[in-house]
């Protein structure tokens, strides 16, 4: 199992049960996927780079997770089902 730390921005304009609900859904997908969550950062809303969906905010949450490499694929064709996650990214972590 690899290391990875896993970003998702989510849309600010949902309710705080909506956004808890998507979020409970994407730990069932990872768990799924034999994914051990090791750690849960929320960042709450920060203000975007550049505007996504007309918004200038989002809602970010940091996981570093661990997890075999060849899921990826699995977890994010379920990810960009749901439209209230704008975007997502792993990043391999050093050993």
């Amino acid at each position: 199992m690899t290391k990875y730390e896993f970003m998702i921005i989510v849309n600010p304009t949902i309710s705080e049960e909506e956004r808890a609900t998507k979020i409970d859904a994407l730990k069932a997908v990872l768990e799924k996927a034999g994914t051990k969550i090791i750690n849960e950062d929320v960042w709450g809303d920060k203000k975007l780079a550049y505007k996504i969906n007309k918004q200038d905010r989002a809602h970010y949450v940091l996981y570093t997770l661990e997890l075999d490499g060849t899921k990826i694929t699995e977890i994010s064709k379920e990810i960009n089902l749901n439209r209230d996650i704008w975007r997502y990214m792993f990043v391999k972590l050093e050993d």
